[in-house]
């Protein structure tokens, strides 16, 4: 199974994205950015495990900072 990862720019941007997609009444953790993708972000990252897409859609609409979304196996 694999989770998709929201990366943002910043750990600021990862705790707003957070904060957020809880008003959307979403699940989202702020979590480490895999080591292999470090290169694009600040080290951290936004998982949402239901609905990614739309998650991405609404931090778009509210103005936060995407880097892009990455697919990693759960653990």
């Amino acid at each position: 199974m694999e989770k998709q990862l929201i990366l943002v720019p910043s750990v600021t941007y990862a705790m707003k994205a957070k904060r957020l997609l809880d008003r959307y009444k979403m699940k989202a953790y702020i979590e480490r950015t895999p080591k292999t993708h470090q290169v694009y972000s600040c080290g951290y990252c936004v998982f949402v495990p239901e609905n990614p897409q739309t998650a991405h859609d609404i931090l778009l609409r509210h103005g936060i900072r995407i880097i892009g979304r990455v697919a990693r196996d759960s653990v």
